[in-house]
């Protein structure tokens, strides 16, 4: 019987703002509204307090992230002192977003203790300076994987695909594959409300059945993880995915679990999937 990893962030793995809403970049996809919906700590101390009380509070960890600076880095340099206290204080896990820092920036978050980094991977430059704001994309990306290899520390790379073409993604993918990495996580991308591509289409199921069977053949060793972004309720969707593709997903629909009671387990955990991976 297969064997699919479930990992379910909630409560006790809460996302954590440090711009609160504020994003210079506002990408179309995005425009910041994502940020709303985490805590905000906009200060060090700030950051440090609300990190207390989720560890008095029984959390396990959290997600560190927040708003890009125009050059597409998560403005974290401020708070190393507040991380490494957080992770000598307490036994909270953080999975951090960080944008593409350089390398001076990656030796002091690594150095904090931070358990893993998600590191998006543009898929194209076209998609980078097009949808994300940072030009030369695939370079960047490059440049903070490599930092954080030298650094010693564990990152996990995110392909959003749907915001390209098929053709585009799935070189994206064929570039990726050349790095062989360990994991991925792939997410899909969903039009947001208030957004520029609020009127876009949402990823096709059959757009994401043959990316996801793209990065399977490309990368047949991977632990290849379906994450939180992607459509929601297409049970079908999620069957053939977790059967045929997947190592892993995040929130799994339960509907799509019980029809495949017999020929998959799910072994549960709590939490952002790349402190796993």
């Amino acid at each position: 019987m297969k064997i699919v990893n479930c990992y379910f962030p909630g409560a006790r793995f809460p996302s954590v703002s440090v711009t609160g809403s504020d994003c210079d970049l506002r990408c179309p996809h995005c425009a910041g509204l994502s940020l709303s919906a985490m805590l905000p700590a906009k200060t060090p101390e700030a950051l440090l307090s609300l990190a207390r009380k989720l560890s008095d509070d029984g959390a396990l960890g959290f997600l560190l992230s927040g708003g890009c600076n125009s050059y597409g880095v998560v403005p974290l340099r401020r708070f190393i002192g507040a991380i490494r206290s957080i992770k000598e204080e307490t036994g909270l896990r953080i999975n951090a977003h960080i944008g593409y820092p350089g390398r001076e920036d990656l030796r002091e978050l690594v150095g904090t203790g931070v358990d893993s980094f998600s590191i998006t991977f543009p898929m194209s430059d076209r998609i980078g300076s097009e949808v994300l704001g940072i030009e030369n994309a695939l370079s960047r990306y490059d440049e903070t994987t490599n930092g954080l290899l030298e650094a010693g520390g564990r990152f996990v790379p995110h392909a959003l695909v749907g915001l390209g073409s098929e053709q585009e993604d799935i070189a994206g993918l064929e570039r990726l594959a050349s790095h062989e990495p360990k994991s991925l996580v792939v997410i899909a991308f969903i039009p947001m409300k208030g957004t520029p591509l609020s009127g876009a289409s949402s990823s096709a199921d059959d757009g994401i059945v043959r990316r996801l069977a793209s990065a399977r053949d490309l990368m047949p060793r991977a632990n290849i993880v379906l994450g939180c972004m992607r459509p929601r309720g297409r049970v079908e969707l999620e069957k053939t995915l977790i059967e045929e593709f997947l190592d892993g997903i995040v929130m799994p629909n339960a509907a799509a679990l019980r029809a495949l009671s017999g020929r998959v387990s799910a072994k549960r955990f709590e939490g952002c999937c790349a402190v796993y991976l």
